[in-house]
C-alpha cells in the first residue's frame, strides 16, 4: 500500500482490478477544500489510457513487480525478442506492449523488463538513447530561420527532425518520451 504522497512516475498499482502504470501526476492544494492528485494512468493490459483523482491521503494498492535489465535481440511482425545477458534466458513480448513498437529497439541496447505473475508486461525505455543516423537531406542555405530542423531516419527505422547540421552517419541522442533531438 502507498498513499497518494508517496507515488511516483513508473509505479505500477491496481486500479479497477487491473495493473496500471502511473504515466503522470500533479499534486494540486486548493485554498479552499481539500488537496489531491490528479493523475494519468495506462491500463497495461489493454493500452487504455485514463485520468483519475486520488484525494489527499488515500491509499492506493501498489503491486509487487520484478525487473530484469535484459538485451533486445530481434523483432518480427508480431514480438519482440530480449535476452538475459548473464543467464543467456530468452524472452517474447508482444510489440502492443512497447510504447512506439521497435522505434527504439536496438540491438546493443539494454532495457528494463517489468514481469507481473511471471509475465512480462511492460519494457521500459531508457530516458534518452543514442541511434544512427541512416538517412536525411542536406541543409539548403537560406534555411535558417528560427529553428530549423530537417527528418532523419534512424537506424531503427524511426523519423525524428533533427537540426540542419546533422549528417547521415552521426549519432545523435533521442529523447524516447517526446522523440526529439537531444544532442550530438
Amino acid at each position: 500500500m502507498a498513499f497518494t504522497s508517496e507515488i511516483t512516475r513508473g509505479m505500477i498499482i491496481n486500479f479497477n482490478n487491473e495493473p496500471h502504470v502511473l504515466i503522470a501526476k500533479e499534486f494540486y492544494s486548493p485554498g479552499k477544500g481539500g488537496a489531491f492528485t490528479r493523475t494519468k494512468l495506462k491500463n497495461i493490459k489493454t493500452g487504455k489510457i485514463l485520468n483519475h483523482v486520488f484525494k489527499s491521503g488515500e491509499k492506493l494498492d501498489q503491486l509487487d513487480i520484478e525487473t530484469k535489465t535484459m538485451q533486445f535481440l530481434y523483432a518480427d511482425e508480431n514480438d519482440s525478442y530480449f535476452m538475459d545477458p548473464e543467464t543467456f534466458e530468452q524472452l517474447t513480448i508482444s510489440l502492443d506492449m512497447i510504447d512506439g513498437g521497435t522505434d527504439f529497439l536496438h540491438t546493443e541496447g539494454k532495457y528494463i523488463i517489468i514481469i507481473y505473475q511471471g509475465e512480462a508486461i511492460s519494457v521500459q525505455m531508457p530516458a534518452k538513447i543514442a541511434l544512427i543516423v541512416n538517412e536525411t537531406s542536406d541543409a539548403v542555405k537560406g534555411n535558417t530561420s528560427g529553428n530549423a530542423t530537417k527528418e532523419a531516419i534512424l537506424e531503427t527505422g524511426a523519423k525524428v527532425y533533427v537540426p540542419l547540421f546533422i549528417k547521415t552517419g552521426e549519432r545523435v541522442v533521442i529523447n524516447t518520451e517526446t522523440r526529439q533531438y537531444v544532442s550530438k
